[in-house]
C-alpha cells in the first residue's frame, strides 16, 4: 500500500479540530473556576478561628465571644522570643498608627502566647507594654494554648530542652472580622502601611 502524504483539506481538518479543542478546554476551565463549590479562601475562611477559652493580661477570663463587635488582629508569639516575634508586634502596631480614628475603635490587637508556661499574666502584662496601647495579651493553661492553636491552626513546638529554650511557630498575623470568621493572615515582615490599608478596607466595606 502506497503512503501519500495528507492533502490540504486533510491539514485544515486537523488544524479545526486542535483549534476546536482548545476553545472547548478554556471554556470548561472557565466554567470550573465560576461555578464550582467552595474555593480555597473560602475554605480557608471556614477552617481558622473558633471557640476558645483564655484569660487576658489583667487575670480576666475571656472567650472568643468577648471580642465579637470588633475586628481582632491577632499574633502568636511568646515573650522570650528574640527577633520575630517583637518585630511583627511592632509592625501590628505601626499598622495601627496609619488607622483614623473611627477605624481604630472598631479593632482589637491580640497577642496570644505560645509558651504558657514562662508567659504568665504579669509577664504579658509587662511585655504588651512595649507596644500599641490597645494591644491586649492572651494566656493561660497549656491546655487551652493547645485549643486555641489548634482551631486557629497554629504550628508551634520547643526547639529543645534546655530551660531558655526557642519555640518555633508560624509567625502569621491574622485578621479576623465582627464575627471572629478569618479575612486574610499577613505575612512575617508585611509592611505596616501596606497591612493598614488592607485592614481599612476591610473595615470599610
Amino acid at each position: 500500500m502506497s503512503i501519500f502524504p495528507p492533502n490540504k483539506k486533510t491539514v485544515v481538518r486537523i488544524f479545526i479540530i486542535i483549534f476546536l479543542t482548545i476553545i472547548a478546554f478554556v471554556v470548561w476551565d472557565k466554567y470550573l473556576d465560576t461555578y464550582s463549590t467552595p474555593t480555597a479562601s473560602e475554605n480557608s475562611r471556614a477552617l481558622i478561628g473558633g471557640t476558645f477559652k483564655l484569660v487576658n493580661d489583667m487575670g480576666e477570663p475571656v472567650t472568643n465571644k468577648t471580642f465579637h463587635g470588633k475586628f481582632m488582629l491577632v499574633y502568636f508569639g511568646y515573650t522570650y522570643c528574640p527577633d520575630v516575634c517583637p518585630m511583627d508586634l511592632q509592625i501590628m502596631s505601626d499598622s495601627l498608627t496609619y488607622l483614623n480614628a473611627e477605624q481604630l475603635n472598631q479593632i482589637t490587637p491580640v497577642f496570644v502566647t505560645i509558651d504558657p508556661e514562662r508567659d504568665t499574666i504579669e509577664v504579658m502584662a509587662e511585655y504588651i507594654q512595649f507596644f500599641h496601647k490597645d494591644l491586649t495579651g492572651l494566656t493561660g493553661t497549656v491546655e487551652q494554648i493547645e485549643n486555641i492553636k489548634k482551631v486557629y491552626k497554629v504550628y508551634a513546638a520547643k526547639a529543645d530542652d534546655s530551660d531558655d529554650y526557642l519555640v518555633d511557630h508560624t509567625a502569621y498575623t491574622y485578621l479576623m472580622d465582627k464575627n471572629g470568621i478569618f479575612l486574610q493572615h499577613f505575612n512575617h515582615g508585611e509592611d505596616p502601611e501596606v497591612m493598614a490599608s488592607k485592614i481599612a478596607s476591610f473595615i470599610n466595606s
